[in-house]
Order: C-alpha cells, then sequence, then structure tokens
C-alpha cells in the first residue's frame, strides 16, 4: 500500500455565490426536501419527513416529537410523526448520501471532519460527518459506536466519506478517542484518499528516518527525540479570529503497514508534543497540515450554536437505532437549510449572527 503524496486538492473553496435562482422559485427548504426525500419509496413518508425538517426549524427549545408536531400541524400529529422516525421502514442512509452531495454542491467544501462528541447515550459515543468550507462547517452524517468496543467494519463505516469519485479527493481530519485505525487507514490507502487522524501520544510507531529505530517508540517519545526538526507554522484560530504560532515537526514513520508521516505540535516551549497526528499526506507542508487539525475546533463551535436550533444529540427520544439516525440525519438536513439560506441571503455565518429564522432574514 502507498501513501497519499499529493499535496491538498485545489478545488474551488467556499459557497457557490449566493444570488442564485432556485430552480422553479421554490424555498431552500421546499428544494432540500425534494432532494433528501426522493429516495423514499412512498408519498406519505416523503410528506412526513418534510413536515419533520421543517419542525425541527421552527420548533423553539427541545426537539422533541410532540414539540415538532405542535408546530406543523397539532398535538395529533405527534404519534404519527413518532412512528415516521422510530418505526417507520425507510432508510436514513440514502437520504444521508444526498443530503452530503447536495450540501456540498451548495457549499464547495475544501475537507471533511470526522469527530466524536459526547452523546448521553451510556457507553456510545456520536461520530460526526463535518463538511469544511471557506466559514462554515455542517453535519452531513452521524453514526452511533459502542465506546471501545466497535468492530473494525463499524468503525470504517462511520469514519469514511462517502463514495469518493463523488466527493472528490478532500482531506480527511479524523478525531476520534479509543478507537482502533488501522482497519481505517487500511480504507483509505486502498481509496487512495487523503487521512489526517489524531492519535495517543503512548501509540508506537516506527520511526523511518536516516536514524531508523529498531523498534516502536510511543508517538510523543519519538516526535521529543527528533525535536530538532520543529519549525514555526502559523494558523488562525477558526473561532477567534486570533492568529497564533506553533512549532511542529514531522517524522517518517510505518505504522499497521503503512507508511505515514507523524506530525507532533508543541505550544509553550514543553519538551513533549501536545498533540500527535499521523497522515498519509505525506509531501503537504506541515502548516497546512496543521491549520487542517485546527478544523475540528471549528466543528466543537458550530456545534455548539447549532444544537439549540436544530436539534442535540439527546433530543430523540425513542430507544431505537434506526430512529435516532433517522432523527439526527434531519437534525443534520435542519443545519444544512439555515446555512445555505444564510449563504444565498449574502449574510455573515449563521452561527454567528442567528437567534431565529426570523432574524437571519432568510426565507426558507
Amino acid at each position: 500500500m502507498h501513501p497519499v503524496h499529493h499535496a491538498l486538492p485545489g478545488r474551488p473553496s467556499g459557497p457557490r455565490p449566493p444570488g442564485r435562482t432556485v430552480p422553479g422559485n421554490s424555498t431552500v427548504l421546499d428544494e432540500l426536501s425534494q432532494v433528501l426525500f426522493a429516495p423514499l419509496p412512498r408519498s406519505d413518508q416523503r410528506a412526513k419527513g418534510a413536515l419533520y425538517l421543517r419542525g425541527l426549524i421552527a420548533t423553539e427549545g427541545r426537539k422533541s416529537i410532540r414539540n415538532i408536531a405542535a408546530q406543523v400541524g397539532g398535538p395529533e400529529l405527534a404519534q404519527s410523526l413518532h412512528h415516521f422516525i422510530a418505526a417507520s421502514t425507510w432508510d436514513w442512509e440514502p437520504v444521508s448520501r444526498a443530503l452530503q452531495r447536495h450540501a456540498d454542491n451548495e457549499l464547495r467544501f475544501t475537507a471533511w471532519v470526522v469527530q466524536a462528541l459526547p452523546t448521553p447515550r451510556r457507553g456510545r459515543q456520536a461520530v460526526g460527518v463535518w463538511g469544511v468550507a471557506s466559514e462554515v462547517t455542517v453535519p452531513v452524517r452521524w453514526n452511533l459506536l459502542r465506546s471501545g468496543q466497535a468492530g473494525a467494519d463499524r468503525v470504517v463505516a462511520a469514519t469514511r466519506v462517502h463514495d469518493p469519485s463523488t466527493t472528490g479527493p478532500r482531506p480527511v481530519v479524523l478525531d476520534i478517542p479509543g478507537v482502533d485505525l488501522g482497519p481505517v487507514f487500511d480504507w483509505y490507502a486502498r481509496a487512495g484518499a487523503p487521512l489526517l487522524a489524531a492519535v495517543p501520544a503512548n501509540l508506537p510507531v516506527l520511526g523511518l528516518g536516516p536514524a531508523r529505530e529498531s523498534r516502536p517508540l510511543p508517538a510523543a517519545r519519538l516526535l521529543q527525540l527528533n525535536r530538532m526538526l520543529r519549525r514555526p507554522a502559523r494558523w488562525t484560530d477558526p473561532v477567534t479570529g486570533t492568529a497564533h504560532r506553533s512549532l511542529v515537526a514531522g517524522v517518517r514513520v510505518e505504522w499497521a503497514g503503512h507508511p505515514l508521516l507523524l506530525v507532533g505540535e508543541w505550544a509553550d516551549g514543553r519538551e513533549q508534543p501536545v498533540r500527535c497526528w499521523l497522515t498519509n499526506l505525506t509531501a503537504t507542508p506541515l502548516g497546512v497540515l496543521l491549520r487542517l487539525t485546527r478544523f475540528t475546533r471549528r466543528v466543537e463551535q458550530d456545534y455548539v450554536g447549532s444544537a439549540s436550533h436544530v436539534g442535540t444529540l439527546d433530543d430523540y427520544e425513542g430507544r431505537t437505532s434506526d430512529g435516532w439516525h433517522r432523527h439526527m440525519t434531519l437534525a443534520a438536513a435542519a443545519h444544512v437549510a439555515q446555512v445555505v439560506a444564510a449563504s444565498r441571503a449574502r449574510v455573515r455565518p449563521w452561527t454567528h449572527c442567528m437567534v431565529s429564522m426570523e432574524q437571519m432574514g432568510c426565507q426558507l
């Protein structure tokens, strides 16, 4: 298996010019509903999906099915919507793929972030796939993993970006503590897709430099031994806009059968690196790789800003895994709808200016 040697692809970044006409004069939400629910086999399912999506945006406070029903049709609709989410037969995965394609076409992502976030479901972590555009990040897929016990196939399914032939070879930044990354790097190597993954400081890796190590060493220890390679790199905090400088170094290593680059970042004069990353982007400048790692902070901030508007990880009250995935897929779609509306209305990213859709001045 060969490392990915290309630098970052030169795809145009940033949202599309927001003033384009929506086909058929439909609203953003109507257009998105048509795209998302086209795979659903029944007209009643497509109608319920559009109602639920609209309700996620219209409902203030907790996005319970009862509250959503009250916004889009009255309390008598609650049982029907509950069945649509928790017990219906529709498959959420094609809807998730349609959302990813639509959001990518609208916002023109330059990278993807796959990150774990806390969930109140005991023993599980929620894994979100986020698209990163010039000023915003949006979730396009959610999955559940049982912490520390997920099988390799489940980890790979949760972390890979759908259909590289469609989404293109943009870098994937991965930050999921406590999972086996070996199968993930295997999959990305076979796909020829770029990956940058956070790894624990004690991960054993084999150095491949001029003084090749005879045995694996903990990642932080190997970086500390090669601290003479550190170089300053500038980056801008994606939340505050403040400029910073860190020391960063890269060491060629072998891990899980793959030739990779181990990247370390130092701060505040410390001897040990504060974070360690493995990547197959072996020819990409270290400063670029460091700036890519900062996308995880943008995701965290955008999730905090969006959760109360489109649905949090604990809003779904049912017990089924499929029901949770359906709810979170539509919550991600609600997030995308609001960001696309903000883009077309030529306003700042919605997480910086939105308290409600009315204040944003956008017609969904």
